[in-house]
């Protein structure tokens, strides 16, 4: 064999030659596609070609055997129409167009060139010379050297691709063809060999091949696998290929090629290579059962939070109705005790002292049993103070003095004062101030806290509200705020939380309760710039001024979970989050209590909080 270059072959017509070897072994590809195979930009083609004289040789010999058989041919075909018979006869699949150039036989008749086929250049005129060179190959009683072209010493070819997946370096074995008469010679395994020797092609991972369906058997008894798991790596090499079998060749760690020492497997490699296949299944299976749990799992999750969905919806209507009847429990209450203590005051006072400041149909009526009067007032009174502010018309009603200054009024309620600022004339103002309404707040919003900071298992001492001062909003901030929750994608999530800031601006907290936030107001943290809220009052005091924090009303809708931290983010991931939830600037890795009480949400809009009050407490 000598090597193409040293001969005087065009690499149009070398081209051409290997395009139509490739064309009559593999139906299912078109000439463009194949011409696109081998000249793509990374693309290198190794064929085999046999030696001039070898080649005259042969042709001479195949042309006196073709004499002897000619005759013998004859004599069939006319056996053939005298006994034919009247059946149905398979049509022909149409001939490739390089049919004429690559016929192994040699008995086809010679079609003539169809002009109108469009070919790539230079093609009519190769498979034109060819064919005149076949036709001197048969009018001639010798073969000479003139008469032979690239087409009658190709033995076969093979195309790959260099490329990179994953950061693997993949050898993209694309085509390879072994010419008709030269096949079960070993001819395929060599040009095989040639790719897998890293000195011809360089270092690789693996080597893809798209095998036709009949040559499955002939890569795997070369070492190339089918496994899917496997060739999964390559799925996006399988875009351009249809009716083949992903196979996969990876070389030994040591970086011996297996077609070097490739010989007849004795009983040990038959012995390994059917445990191999026992652990394939057994890992196919496990792989199997492990997907169908996944995704079992997943539906799983999918009807879960749909029942979430509809229980959290039903107990925001239970709570709404539970707060409703509690309220009217409380007024009830507080009237049969008003009652019961107008009662017990008239036994001990008399009725004529009692009948100036007791309403008609509140005098005890002779119906009624004799009262023991210490007991009964001893008793009406733990009961009025267990329900405190809420049962008791003293403390509902007690105001003191004003301010001179602010001109707001106070409550005091036990050691705690709570503040709320006077009704004024400007309609932009919010909601006339209703004493009542604002004592019953207080009270929540000061359990609330107390709870709060008990809860956090690292707060060791007690802390008490000194004051509580009431967001006094204009009806437009509050109207906007509104609207934005509509426009949320969970409205119905909103939620009371403390304000993580203030600690640079301590002066701005007073300016919130009266006008809301704004965007200077935004915290600069390691989860990106925006307002910073947490569950916990004992967190959020870290970030807020010295013994005061803001109780805000934040819209939080549809939550991101967001873990990894970064300083730039402005917003959530995607338009369908409103806020994020995050492991907190205080997170720590201490226990999963700490992950819990450390948790803080984010929001990037104004719009989505509303500040309730400002709370000034003291240890104690």
């Amino acid at each position: 064999m000598h090597a193409v270059q040293n001969e005087k072959i065009s690499n149009r017509d070398l081209l051409h030659a290997v395009v139509g070897l490739y064309d009559v072994s593999l139906s299912d590809m078109t000439p463009d596609v194949l011409y696109s195979s081998v000249c793509d930009k990374w693309a290198r083609t190794i064929v085999l070609v046999r030696d001039v004289q070898e080649t005259v040789e042969d042709l001479t010999k195949r042309k006196a055997t073709r004499r002897n058989l000619a005759k013998k041919v004859d004599d069939e075909d006319q056996a053939k129409e005298e006994g034919e018979e009247d059946k149905y006869e398979e049509e022909e699949a149409s001939p490739s167009k390089f049919a004429t150039v690559y016929s192994d036989t040699e008995s086809e008749e010679e079609e003539e060139e169809d002009d109108e086929e469009d070919f790539s250049k230079g093609i009519n005129s190769f498979i034109k010379k060819a064919a005149e060179r076949r036709t001197q190959q048969k009018v001639t009683e010798t073969v000479s050297q003139d008469m032979v072209g690239i087409e009658n010493r190709i033995i076969g070819a093979i195309t790959f691709e260099k490329k990179y997946i994953q950061k693997d370096r993949v050898i993209h074995l694309t085509l390879l063809s072994v010419r008709k008469r030269y096949r079960k010679f070993g001819i395929g395994k060599y040009l095989l060999q040639q790719i897998l020797e890293p000195e011809v092609v360089g270092h690789y991972d693996a080597i893809v091949v798209h095998a036709d369906n009949g040559a499955v058997d002939f890569f795997q008894k070369f070492g190339f696998s089918d496994d899917i798991v496997l060739n999964s790596r390559w799925s996006e090499l399988a875009e351009q290929f249809t009716n083949c079998t992903l196979m996969a060749y990876l070389p030994a760690f040591s970086g011996h090629t297996l077609l070097s020492t490739l010989k007849i497997p004795g009983l040990e490699v038959f012995e390994l290579e059917q445990q191999f296949n026992k652990w394939k299944e057994k890992t196919t299976e496990v792989y199997q059962q492990q997907v169908s749990i996944v995704m079992r799992m997943k539906h799983e999750i999918i009807e879960l939070k749909s029942m979430n969905e509809k229980q959290n919806e039903l107990i925001d209507t239970l709570i709404l109705e539970n707060e409703r009847l509690k309220k009217e429990k409380l007024m009830i209450e507080k009237e049969y005790l008003d009652h019961r203590l107008t009662t017990a005051r008239t036994v001990a006072y008399g009725s004529d002292k009692v009948n100036d400041i007791i309403p008609r149909g509140f005098l005890p009526t002779d119906d009624e049993d004799d009262i023991d009067t210490s007991d009964l007032i001893s008793g009406l009174q733990r009961e009025v103070d267990l329900m405190d502010l809420a049962i008791k018309r003293e403390r509902l009603q007690s105001l003191v003095d004003s301010d001179p200054i602010t001109k707001s009024k106070f409550t005091t309620v036990d050691e705690s004062q709570y503040m709320s600022f006077p009704t004024t004339r400007n309609k932009k103002q919010g909601e006339p101030y209703d004493h009542m309404k604002d004592a019953a707040f207080f009270y929540d919003v000061t359990e609330q806290f107390k709870k709060g900071m008990k809860l956090d298992p690292q707060i060791k001492g007690s802390y008490e509200v000194t004051t509580i001062s009431k967001a006094t909003l204009t009806d437009s901030y509050v109207e906007k705020y509104r609207e934005q929750i509509k426009r949320m994608k969970e409205p119905t999530l909103i939620a009371d939380l403390y304000f993580c800031g203030g600690l640079e601006h301590p002066e701005r907290l007073n300016d919130i309760i009266k006008h809301g936030f704004k965007e200077q107001d935004f915290v600069f943290g390691e989860f990106g710039r925006g307002l910073y809220f947490s569950k916990y009052p004992s967190k959020a005091a870290q970030f807020s001024a010295h013994e005061k924090i803001l109780l805000v009303e934040v819209g939080l809708g549809n939550i991101e979970t967001v873990s990894k931290q970064d300083k730039t983010r402005k917003s959530p991931s995607s338009l369908e989050f409103d806020s994020i939830i995050t492991p907190g600037r205080l997170h720590t890795s201490q226990g999963v209590g700490d992950m819990v009480y450390n948790e803080e949400y984010i929001v990037y809009n104004i719009s989505q909080v509303m500040p309730l009050c400002l709370i000034s407490y003291a240890g104690t």
